[in-house]
């Protein structure tokens, strides 16, 4: 598949803010989780640990915030606030299946590349039907280095056996964009109504800013 000049044999999906409409349910959990501890959210905790792994988040959280309890204790929490979320409730980002099927159609490889955890997403995706898309799955417990590290998507790639210049990545956080920008990736900046104050970063390392999948489908058409 043709797309901005380039032949495009793959494609890597973030996930939460991406392809599934659950940044809201990290925003309360976080809420929940500091206010049981009679603490305000921290400014910009959010974008702090929006790149890492869970394990390595609770680690920044009890360090930097001075939380009593242990890693695996914090952890548990946060499980236990998102998990019923994850399994009944999360649903798709707009045209989400509608994107996936025109890349499958096109010969496109598909894969994810997380910071999420596997007892959370697996049973998201297999709720939501599109868990069988896609080739390769990566998250950042397999690679122990977060979005800020080109690690998570060249472990994806060489699953899919392509190169990075041909293949794209949607991502809805900067600095996920900016490290596929700068490893040759074909980056796709994804409009997500909770980082709508990052929009200025996120184009800054973006070949293409949509506020849906539907726009990126209307471009392709346009080159094949």
């Amino acid at each position: 598949m043709n797309f901005l000049g380039r032949n495009i044999k793959a494609a890597i999906f973030d996930l939460d803010g991406t392809l599934i409409d659950s940044t809201e349910v990290w925003d309360r959990v976080d809420a929940q989780f500091f206010a049981a501890r009679n603490m305000d959210i921290p400014e910009d905790y959010s974008k702090k640990i929006a790149h890492i792994g869970l394990d390595e988040a609770a680690i920044f959280t009890k360090e930097t915030y001075g939380i009593k309890e242990s890693i695996e204790e914090i952890l548990d929490e946060w499980y236990r606030l998102s998990k019923k979320q994850y399994e009944e409730e999360i649903e798709l980002k707009p045209y989400t299946i509608e994107l996936l099927e025109y890349l499958k159609k096109n010969g496109v490889k598909l894969s994810i590349a997380t910071a999420n955890t596997k007892d959370l997403y697996i049973p998201c995706l297999k709720r939501l039907k599109i868990y069988d898309y896609f080739d390769v799955i990566v998250d950042v417990d397999e690679t122990k280095v977060g979005k800020n590290d080109a690690a998570l998507y060249n472990t994806t790639i060489a699953r899919l056996n392509v190169k990075s210049e041909e293949t794209v990545v949607f991502e809805d956080i900067p600095i996920g964009l900016k490290t596929a920008y700068n490893n040759n990736y074909l980056t796709i900046a994804v409009y997500d109504k909770h980082s709508i104050s990052e929009t200025y970063n996120k184009k800054k390392y973006s070949h293409l800013f949509i506020d849906n999948f539907m726009e990126f489908i209307d471009y392709a058409k346009r080159e094949n």
